[in-house]
């Protein structure tokens, strides 16, 4: 313990003998019984002057009795004056040697003052304190709600890219696959009217030949028609109605080949549109991704 300590703790054990309350109670009883020594010591001031002023007015010849009873008067005052003396004395004495050598209780009043300022900060300081960990306690729980937040949202990110990749490979895969059967269709379409069509070639040019024999025929026969009988006409009118519906037929197969060749036209005009349609469909892709990023 150090000595300030020690001065302090021994201050603190003389206040705690002296017992100030106690000797409260003493000093209020000592002061009424004072007031009361001072009341009687006016009465009896006042007391002795009345009979003093009486002892002048007798005869002479009666004072030396008189005297007597007046001396006594003043002799009782006189014990009465010191006795309420000694009893000031005593009363004053007693509080002396209580309080000679007591410590001076401002210091005390003082350090128990400013500790309590110190009890008082050091409370607010622990108060603050705890809000502070509250504080960094919520500040914990919000970094780490965050964090979570954070890894959930680089989990959804990463699951959006890995079904945007999905998707796309898919839409890749219908494509290509969509792409092929058109190809596979296209093909065999071609396939199929490049067959037509040399066949209509082949009935054309069939049809073409028999028209040249038959028109061979005719300028050949048209020598003979002056000498031909009636029977011979018909079979000539015959002949040139049959020559019609060649050149009718003929006329339907060059319809025919032209009907095959608009819808290779078109056929030829879809399939790039379709193209067309796939490459729409990567741009939109490409479009998508940046609005995304």
């Amino acid at each position: 313990m150090t000595a300030p300590e020690q001065n302090f703790s021994g201050a603190l054990t003389t206040w705690k003998e002296i017992n100030l309350s106690e000797l409260q109670k003493t000093l209020d009883a000592q002061g009424i019984e004072l007031v009361e020594n001072q009341k009687e010591s006016v009465v009896g001031r006042k007391a002795l002057a009345d009979r003093t002023k009486e002892f002048k007015k007798i005869p002479d010849e009666e004072k030396l009795n008189a005297f007597k009873t007046l001396l006594k008067a003043y002799q009782t005052e006189i014990d009465n004056l010191t006795k309420r003396a000694k009893t000031a004395e005593n009363a004053f004495l007693n509080v002396y040697k209580v309080l000679a050598e007591a410590p001076d209780p401002y210091p005390l009043l003082e350090a128990a003052v400013d500790q309590t300022v110190k009890v008082a900060e050091a409370r607010e300081l622990e108060s603050e304190l705890q809000r502070a960990r509250e504080e960094n306690a919520e500040l914990r729980k919000r970094l780490n709600e965050v964090s979570s937040l954070e890894s959930a949202k680089k989990k959804a990110e990463a699951r959006v890219e890995q079904l945007e990749q999905k998707m796309e490979d898919l839409i890749q895969e219908k494509v290509t696959q969509k792409e092929n059967e058109l190809n596979a269709t296209y093909d065999e379409k071609m396939r199929n009217y490049e067959e037509r069509e040399q066949d209509l070639q082949r009935q054309l040019a069939l049809t073409k030949n028999q028209l040249r024999d038959l028109r061979m025929s005719h300028e050949s026969n048209q020598a003979k028609l002056l000498d031909h009988t009636q029977r011979q006409d018909q079979e000539v009118v015959a002949k040139l109605a049959e020559l019609d519906m060649m050149v009718a037929d003929l006329e339907h197969a060059n319809s025919r080949v032209a009907t095959v060749e608009r819808r290779n036209e078109l056929l030829r005009a879809e399939i790039e549109a379709m193209k067309s349609g796939q490459e729409g469909a990567e741009r939109i892709k490409e479009l998508s991704k940046h609005r995304s990023g």
